[in-house]
Formats: C-alpha cells, sequence, structure tokens
C-alpha cells in the first residue's frame, strides 16, 4: 500500500472524528446556552457551589474550615468535598485575568465548560467499547441527555455535570489501567486511574460508587465467563483453568483501590465501606427525615409503561431504545461462540447495576443515562458487524440517524424551555432589602430549599439549606437536619403564635452548655462569636410554600394538610357564576357579593356553602362569614383577578404561614411585617 495514501486516509479519518467531536462540543454548549442572561447563578442549588468558590477566592485559594452561613447556629464544618467550588475558583483565576471575568461569569460558564470537556472522555470510553462511531455516539448521548441538561444549564453550577465528566473518565482511567500487565512500565496508567477517582471524591462524596461497582467487577468476571463456557461448550461443564486466567485483574485492580482508598481516608474523603453504609441506609429508607419529600429521590416503578416512559424522556429515546438492545446483541455473541472482552463484561454490569439503581430513585436516572450513553456508542458500534445484509444495515444506518436526528432536536427544545429556571425578580427584590437593612450576622429563617440563595446572596446567616448536614439527628450539633425541618415546619403549621415563637427562640443563642459541646466537638475551627446571640432574626413566608404546605405540616405537626388550589375553569357572565376545578368550586353572585359554594358529590357535597370567603373587588379586600344550614367550614381566598381560588380548612386558615403571606402578618405579635411584594413576604421577629 501507498504511505502517502494510507497517510492521507488516515489524516481524513482524524480529521472527520475531530470534526464530529467539535460538533458534539458546540452542541453541548449551544443547548445550554439560553439561560446564561441570567444576573447570577440559577435557581437554588447552585450558590451552595457559587458561595463557595467565591469564599476560597478570598480565602487566598485556601478552603475555610468553618461555614458560618450554614445551618446557623453554630454553622457547620466546611465539607471535605470541596472539587467542585475549587475547581471554579480555579477557573475564574485563569479566565478573569485573561478575557476580564467576574467570578459570577465563570461560575454561570462553569457547567459549559464541563459539558464541552466530557466529550473527550466519554469519546475514549465509547471508543474503547467498540470504534471511533461508537465513541463518537457515546460523546453526543453523553452530554446531551435530557436529564442532565435540566440540571447543567448555563448558570446551573450544581454537580451534576462534574459528575457526569468524572463517571467518564474514572471508568475509562481504571480499564485504561486494567488493559495493561501491572508493571513498572504501567505505573502512570495505575497512578493516572487513583488520582481521577480522587478527584472525583474530592468532587463528589459517593464518588467512591465507580470503583465500588469495580469491586463487584470481581467476581461478576469470574460468573459470566463460567456462563459462557457453558453457553459456547453447550453443556454445564467448567473449565477451571480457563477461569484463572481472569484472575490477572484481581491484583491491579485491588492496588489501585486499596490505594485510593488509604489516600482518602488519609485526607477526609471517607472510603468505599462507609459509602457502602450509606448507600445500604439510603436503600432502607433510614436516612433524613426531609428525603420522603424530595420529588427526585422517589421510587419508580420502571416495569410499568409509565415507568418505562419516565425513564425514556429522562435519558432521551435513542439511548434508551440501544440500550435494550443490548441484551440481544449480547446473547447473540454468545450464541455465535464469539469471546466477550473484560471491557465489555465490565460495561454490561455497569448498565445493569445503574439500571437496578434508578428503582430507588428518579435522581440515579442521571447515573444511568451515562451508562446508556455508553450502551448507545456501543450498539451504534458493534451492530453492524452481526448484520450481513447490505439493505439491513443500510436500514439499521438509516434508523441510527433518524433517531439521532430526533435525540438533537429534543436536546436543543430542552434547552430551551430550561430559559424558565431564571430566579425570579421579586426574591431579588427582597433579598436587595434584606442586604441593605439587615445588620450582619442577622438569621434568615425560612423553609430549607432557599437557604443557599439566602446566604450566597446577602452574605447573611441561615437557619437551614439544602445542603444535608451530614446523616442522622446529631449530625450537626447541636440541631441537625432533621430538627431543624420539623420546628421550621411546625413554626409555620400551628395557630398559636407563642409557641411559633418559642421554637425559633432556641436558634437565637445557643445555651452555655450547647456552646461548650460544640466547642468540645469542633475545636479551634469555631469562630470566637458563634455562641453570641443572634442580632435579629428575619423569617421569609413565599409563595412557594403554598405548594409546598403539605410537608411543612407533615414534618412539623405530624399530620399533613394542604392549600387545595383550582384554576378558573369557566365563567357565566348571564348567571353570573364563576367555576373552579371544573365545577367543585363556584362563586355565585347575589345581593352585591359573591357566595362560595362547594360540590364533591363523591364525598356528598352538594351545593354547600364554604364558611368563610376572601376575595378582592375594585382592588379592595372583601371578607365575608356565611352561617348556612348546608355549610363546609372552612376558609376560600381567591385571588384578585379571580384566575385562582385557594381552599383551605380550619386548622391551616388559622396557621402562623397563612396569617403571614394571605394576611401579611395581620393579628400577629412578635412577626413585623418589613418588605411584601406578590410573591414574599419579609418578617422581623420581635421577642
Amino acid at each position: 500500500m501507498d504511505t502517502r495514501s494510507f497517510s492521507r486516509k488516515n489524516l481524513a479519518e482524524f480529521a472527520l472524528v475531530a470534526f464530529a467531536l467539535i460538533a458534539v462540543m458546540y452542541l453541548a454548549v449551544y443547548v445550554r446556552s439560553s439561560t446564561l442572561s441570567s444576573p447570577t447563578v440559577l435557581d437554588y442549588d447552585p450558590w451552595w457551589f457559587f458561595r463557595h468558590a467565591s469564599e476560597i477566592v478570598a480565602n487566598g485559594m485556601q478552603i475555610p474550615t468553618w461555614d458560618e452561613l450554614s445551618y446557623f447556629p453554630p454553622g457547620r464544618p466546611y465539607e471535605a468535598f470541596q472539587g467542585w467550588p475549587y475547581l471554579i475558583a480555579v477557573m475564574y483565576k485563569i479566565l478573569g485575568p485573561l478575557v476580564g471575568a467576574t467570578l459570577v461569569d465563570v461560575a454561570k460558564w462553569s457547567t459549559l465548560i464541563v459539558a464541552a470537556a466530557s466529550v473527550v472522555p466519554a469519546y475514549l470510553l465509547g471508543k474503547m467499547l467498540s470504534n471511533k462511531y461508537g465513541g463518537i455516539a457515546t460523546a453526543l448521548f453523553a452530554v446531551l441527555s435530557p436529564a442532565l441538561i435540566g440540571v447543567s444549564m448555563g448558570g446551573y453550577s450544581d454537580t451534576d455535570m462534574i459528575v457526569t465528566f468524572y463517571t467518564l473518565l474514572s471508568v475509562y482511567s481504571i480499564l485504561l489501567a486494567l488493559k495493561r500487565p501491572l508493571s513498572l512500565k504501567a505505573a502512570p496508567y495505575y497512578i493516572f486511574a487513583i488520582l481521577v477517582n480522587l478527584a472525583f471524591v474530592w468532587t463528589w462524596g459517593f464518588g467512591w460508587l465507580i470503583m465500588m461497582t469495580f469491586l463487584a467487577f470481581i467476581p461478576a468476571i469470574f460468573v459470566f465467563r463460567a456462563v459462557e463456557q457453558i453457553v459456547h461448550n453447550r453443556n454445564f461443564q467448567i473449565n477451571i483453568s480457563e477461569l484463572r486466567s481472569e484472575a490477572v485483574i484481581i491484583v491491579p485492580l485491588l492496588i489501585m483501590i486499596i490505594t485510593a482508598n488509604l489516600i482518602g481516608a488519609a485526607l477526609n474523603l471517607g472510603n468505599i465501606i462507609q459509602t457502602a453504609q450509606i448507600g445500604t441506609s439510603f436503600a432502607e429508607g433510614n436516612l433524613l427525615l426531609v428525603n420522603v419529600s424530595v420529588a427526585e429521590l422517589q421510587q419508580i416503578d420502571i416495569f410499568t409503561s409509565a415507568g418505562i416512559q419516565d425513564l425514556v424522556d429522562r435519558v432521551g429515546l435513542a439511548p434508551a431504545l440501544f440500550t435494550f438492545l443490548l441484551l440481544p446483541l449480547a446473547a447473540y455473541k454468545l450464541y455465535k461462540k464469539e469471546k466477550i472482552s473484560m471491557v465489555e463484561v465490565f460495561f454490561y454490569m455497569w448498565v445493569f447495576l445503574t439500571f437496578i439503581m434508578i428503582t430507588r430513585g428518579v435522581r440515579f436516572s442521571l447515573l444511568f443515562s451515562t451508562a446508556a450513553a455508553a450502551a448507545g456508542g456501543y450498539v451504534i458500534g458493534n451492530a453492524p458487524k452481526y448484520i450481513g445484509n447490505r439493505f439491513a444495515r443500510m436500514t439499521f444506518y438509516g434508523i441510527t440517524a433518524f433517531l439521532v436526528l430526533v435525540f438533537i432536536s429534543t436536546a436543543i427544545q430542552a434547552g430551551y424551555a430550561q430559559a424558565g429556571m431564571l430566579t425570579s425578580a421579586n426574591w431579588y427584590t427582597a433579598l436587595d432589602w434584606l442586604k441593605a437593612n439587615a445588620v450582619p450576622k442577622s438569621l434568615i429563617a425560612t423553609w430549607w430549599d432557599p437557604g443557599h440563595f439566602i446566604s450566597g446572596y446577602t452574605g447573611l446567616r441561615t437557619f437551614a439549606d439544602g445542603a444535608q448536614c451530614g446523616y442522622g439527628p446529631t449530625a450537626c450539633i447541636p440541631y441537625g437536619n432533621d430538627a431543624r425541618i420539623q420546628d421550621m415546619g411546625r413554626m409555620f403549621s400551628v395557630s398559636n403564635e407563642s409557641e411559633a415563637v418559642s421554637l425559633l427562640a432556641k436558634y437565637r443563642q445557643l445555651t452555655p452548655q450547647q456552646c461548650a459541646d460544640i466547642k468540645k466537638a469542633y475545636g479551634s475551627v469555631l469562630p470566637s462569636d458563634v455562641c453570641d446571640a443572634v442580632p435579629d432574626m428575619y423569617i421569609v413566608a413565599s409563595s412557594d410554600l403554598i405548594s409546598k404546605y403539605y410537608w411543612l405540616t407533615y414534618f412539623g405537626t405530624g399530620t399533613g394538610r394542604q392549600y387545595v388550589q383550582m384554576s378558573r375553569t369557566g365563567v357565566d357572565n348571564t348567571q353570573g357564576i364563576i367555576t373552579f376545578g371544573d365545577g367543585t368550586i363556584s362563586l355565585v353572585y347575589k345581593n352585591g357579593a359573591w357566595a362560595p359554594v362547594l360540590n364533591v358529590p363523591n364525598q356528598g357535597i352538594r351545593n354547600a356553602i364554604i364558611h368563610n370567603v376572601v376575595y378582592f373587588q375594585n382592588g379592595t379586600e372583601r371578607r365575608l362569614t356565611f352561617n348556612e344550614t348546608n355549610m363546609v367550614d372552612g376558609l376560600l381566598w381567591v385571588d384578585s383577578s379571580y384566575s385562582t381560588a385557594i381552599f383551605m380548612d380550619p386548622a391551616t386558615a388559622d396557621s402562623v404561614f397563612t396569617r403571614m403571606f394571605f394576611f401579611n402578618g395581620e393579628g400577629l405579635q412578635h412577626f413585623q411585617l418589613v418588605y411584601a411584594n406578590s410573591e414574599i413576604r419579609l418578617f422581623k421577629v420581635v421577642w
């Protein structure tokens, strides 16, 4: 063969692959760009990482030891897993001087940068499993997974994108090392794999998951080879000597795992055993109380049509379909007596384990989507070799091209749909008021979700936030996650204002004994003023708590109650009737006023008058009380546009939260309204 012709062919192939990967990188960035106009990072959780990145920068690139803004009093030790905020800080140190970017700019760009970078390990892993075409497909499926796009948009600087990056790189690095015999010559590969996996753990505490999977791979490879022999030989005889040949991976794999665990323990990054214990507790439902209410931690039944549809919506149709083809392809290779490589065996196990994991929570579909991306690339790269008919092969290529185009189109639409993630102006203006008016070291209390946003934007201490303060009731001293969630839920849920204030009072200042306990537990890392009384405390009553009220009451009182919200579904001007919820509630205009009527036939309620109603007429609030024979006790609140009606049972109508949000604190003596807009009410606690 002509050497020049061969070189030109290689160069053309290299250029084609490079162009394809650059195109995938462009798509990874493009679909995530619609939210870059946000003035800050998005949503709630990304503020945790942005705030820590800014504190690392302010501290001379040293990680602080104590976080006074989270779970105060007294705050909490800085977690060991600071790889992601530290990387954001490093990006800022590089890009700031280079392009004049602020830390906010870099935080908003960070997920886009990592999304583009993830194309490289995805391609390398996919190519290892099949060929360059499988590598390109793996990269495309990995970075454009619908579930991943929603949590890795520009400005959404949470860990999901960096976890995907390290998952791909960690799997690839270990498989790359295992393909080389243990020797000094192979040492750089083993060191690289150890460092990559430690970096993963430093970024995400559950980064040990990849090494845990490889630990499970040791018995799995022997089981698979035994099954392979049975199928190939068409009998149940197993050749032990052939199985021994697989033992060559045990020593190098254990060296990597043990070394990483020893270093991890020395760096306070935990180890595989601790991670497995936490995972077991999670599977048994023994972790944080509040996990009961987290939507993405709810179990799904993947063996129902609804569960499969949910999975396809999150992973994408193309990778989902190709993943389902994985089993028949593996079976066919076994049938044809084709020896399946060690890399492929691990890959099959990885896909299977992550598929099982999603039964424990929707959130794990992100982990499965990474394995499914590799599965999609594997099938695309390998399947054509087993399709002998030219027409069938061309049909496969055509269907694949169509599915890929649909996948890309869906990803672009998903990216545009995320523009609604921008935080509302009402939150910014409310927090601007706090920044301008609250004295330093004030404590801001509300339900846990927006805590990261509040502390990150205002620099003020927060009562609780979405950072799980370890696991168990004593993880934070003296009040852990569960205690704070229950106290805040009860504070909002009860009607007794004195009880609500007493619940907050214990967070005003620690007792001398509590102060002694935390000093004994945390030592010199504690700031000198953590035992001082907070100068002021503010409560945030926000509109999002209306839909979350069930969980506030569930955790706070043990009995979940909720606001029954109904949208307007009809207007009959001739009869003077406005209906909500397809006639469940009607407003009937009579004698110059609106009378609220409730109809729930399956509960025997027909044309019952609701005891109390609040609505707005010509901009003026009107409150009416009815006393009828056919009456239902409770309160109906109708917004000023008459587009939404909210029914409250008597206990809900009389709760502290209802009085705060719906009636601006009317009748409350210890909660002074200091700021209000359509979404937020801020109250200062008056002791």
